[in-house]
């Protein structure tokens, strides 16, 4: 067996290694282009993800620390309406009304909507209504100003308009004011002098499986005073 020279052997040796620091430095060579021709791009990436994260922590910040003092002022206006001071608590809603970012705008506008309802004015009642359901977030908040809104104007306009105004209330069984617009819906059809269309709709909706017991017996005594 013939040995292997050792001056061959370190040179083979040698020649590895110079061939690794070879390919090390081609390496280098191509993250340093790349890091060149990328970098700002990478930068960038890494600032709008930060940018992103924490503007989204101070938008949580801010909207908790927003909602708490809406709640606070809206808090303040029942208690001012309830102890004799509506013109007071009117004041503190219209600004909700007018300047809130939460839910608290709808509920203020809700409110002056009754209060102005209370005092006779129906007409800013409906406006108020309306309000909320062309621009308002919440879709609770909407059918409750819709089906608020049918009731305000029942007894002045009732009309084939109120019945479709109805609709987006009535066309959703699991709505938990569904048996309140039926209810509203068979009164306008009594008062359009088609009472067997409403004893109709409250049959139909008297099969809804999502009705509670309490609206079955609203809803049955409804139909039974119905000629």
């Amino acid at each position: 067996m013939i040995k292997e020279n050792p001056i061959d052997e370190a040179e083979r040796i040698q020649q590895a290694v110079l061939m690794r620091e070879v390919e090390e430095e081609i390496q280098k060579e191509k993250l340093l282009n790349f890091w060149k021709k990328y970098r700002f791009l990478i930068i960038g990436g890494i600032i709008g993800v930060v940018a992103f994260t924490c503007g989204n922590e101070v938008y949580r910040m801010w909207y908790e620390k927003t909602r708490l003092s809406e709640s606070n002022r809206f808090e303040q206006a029942v208690i001012l309406n309830y102890t004799g001071n509506p013109e007071e608590a009117a004041q503190i809603y219209l600004d909700l009304a007018q300047n809130a970012h939460t839910g608290y705008k709808e509920l203020a506008l809700l409110r002056l909507a009754a209060i102005a309802h209370e005092g006779g004015d129906d007409k800013n009642a409906g406006i108020y209504l309306k309000q909320v359901i062309e621009s308002g977030e919440s879709p609770e908040l909407k059918d409750a100003a819709r089906v608020t809104y049918v009731g305000y104007q029942i007894d002045q306009n009732s009309n084939e308009a109120l019945l479709t105004f109805l609709q987006p209330v009535l066309s959703q069984p699991a709505n938990a004011l569904y048996a309140s617009a039926v209810e509203l819906q068979a009164a306008l059809l009594v008062k359009l002098k088609k009472n067997q269309e409403a004893k109709q709709a409250i049959q139909n909706a008297l099969n809804n499986q999502f009705l509670t017991p309490v609206s079955k017996d609203r809803l049955n005594a409804l139909s039974a005073v119905i000629e």
